[in-house]
């Protein structure tokens, strides 16, 4: 997480920030999520197996996990705003690409589409600190809302719109190259606005010793891996047992929309509460419950599963994003911190899809799959609550 010196910056009414911040808060996560509901129709298109459809969200994590560290030094080059409208731009190329149809362009768009948002993850908690410094909990609060919201679209549009064009699923991803040039086009009235180059470093080699910093960058990529690996399976989890793939999109778009609310409220909760533990503790309580009751009866209580799903999972990404303002010692540290987590964080998660696609194919079933993520999501609780506390880290 880069910072800047807001002071330096040309001054930016709020209105026109709000509305690129939510522009591209929009796209962080329709190109990722879209894939999910209509995986089955790909893959028998296609003839693809379970691995080969979770690769299509593993890569945007590799890519993740790969960039984020070195995003900032892009901002120090070339201007924060100029990057992040580069970054929409590559995001509406490999949207695009991905409509040639095949699954090497899928591939080649998904990689491209990785890459732009890897950037953005990075810089936009960048950009709302060094502009508005006051309102950092508030404006993530928002932004986390709007990518849920952007999520929540793509989930519940895709099969709707597939089947309005004869079962055609280049469309629904077509749909998210238009929000995408949606957001490009916006983000060129920022321009006028460039702040100076940016002072974040990469994570020093003391941070990166720091066994602090490694725990919340588990936290954080775990949550993470929790998150996409349910974008990528949960709608085939409930077509497996049974549901049509219209009512299971429906539920992936409840799962979404459920998060909506926590992404707004739990940062300011867990900021407000003396006991920062007991607040993640709380904040876990219906993952705790749902992850394993969506292993054992997925179907005899689809909407309270989802909807807990949902609720714990969207307070998990704006927590840990706020944590990551939190915890920093100082501004360079928090920068630091931010790349760690979201570079360690983000390749860890990257393993989540794919795996679970795999030990599917081999299992038959989803019940070894999501007794692995039950598991996962308890090293989560423990090294999100270790990391709801302490001494900066810096």
């Amino acid at each position: 997480m880069t910072v800047l010196n807001s002071g330096q910056a040309r001054r930016l009414p709020l209105p026109l920030f709000l509305a690129a911040l939510l522009l591209i808060a929009l796209n962080l996560r329709v190109g990722i999520v879209v894939i999910g509901p209509l995986a089955n129709g790909m893959g028998e298109e296609l003839a693809l197996s379970g691995g080969a459809l979770g690769l299509l969200t593993t890569l945007p994590l590799l890519c993740f996990g790969a960039l984020s560290i070195f995003s900032p030094r892009f901002a120090e080059r070339w201007g924060l705003e100029t990057v992040l409208l580069t970054a929409l731009w590559l995001l509406f190329l490999g949207l695009v690409l991905r409509l040639f149809g095949s699954y090497f362009w899928l591939l080649a768009g998904t990689v491209l589409l990785g890459t732009a948002i890897a950037v953005m993850n990075v810089l936009i908690p960048s950009l709302v600190r060094g502009r508005f410094p006051h309102k950092v909990a508030a404006l993530t609060a928002l932004y986390s809302v709007t990518m849920t919201l952007g999520a929540a679209s793509a989930a519940g549009m895709a099969v709707p719109v597939r089947d309005a064009f004869g079962g055609d699923w280049r469309y629904p991803l077509a749909g998210c190259a238009l929000v995408a040039l949606a957001g490009a086009i916006g983000w060129c009235f920022m321009l006028p606005y460039r702040t100076p180059a940016a002072s974040g470093k990469a994570p020093s080699l003391g941070l990166w010793r720091n066994p602090r910093a490694w725990v919340f960058s588990v936290f954080f990529g775990l949550q993470s891996l929790l998150y996409y690996s349910l974008t990528a399976w949960l709608a085939t989890v409930f077509v497996d047992a049974g549901m049509s793939e219209a009512r299971a999109g429906e539920l992936l778009t409840l799962f979404n929309l459920s998060g909506m609310p926590a992404n707004f409220c739990a940062p300011l909760l867990f900021i407000r509460m003396r006991n920062r533990r007991l607040a993640m503790v709380l904040l876990h309580v219906p993952l705790l419950i749902s992850v394993p009751a969506l292993m054992i009866a997925p179907t005899s209580q689809p909407v309270l599963w989802v909807v807990l799903l949902g609720l714990g999972q969207g307070s998990m990404i704006s927590t840990g994003l706020t944590l990551i303002a939190l915890r920093g010692a100082d501004a360079r540290a928090a920068a630091g911190l931010s790349g760690l987590c979201q570079s360690v964080g983000y390749l860890l998660a990257a393993l989540g899809p794919v795996t679970l696609g795999l030990l599917h194919d081999t299992a038959g079933n989803w019940r070894i799959p999501l007794m692995l993520l039950s598991a996962l999501l308890l090293v989560q609780f423990v090294a999100a609550v270790l990391s709801a506390d302490g001494e900066p880290i810096g």
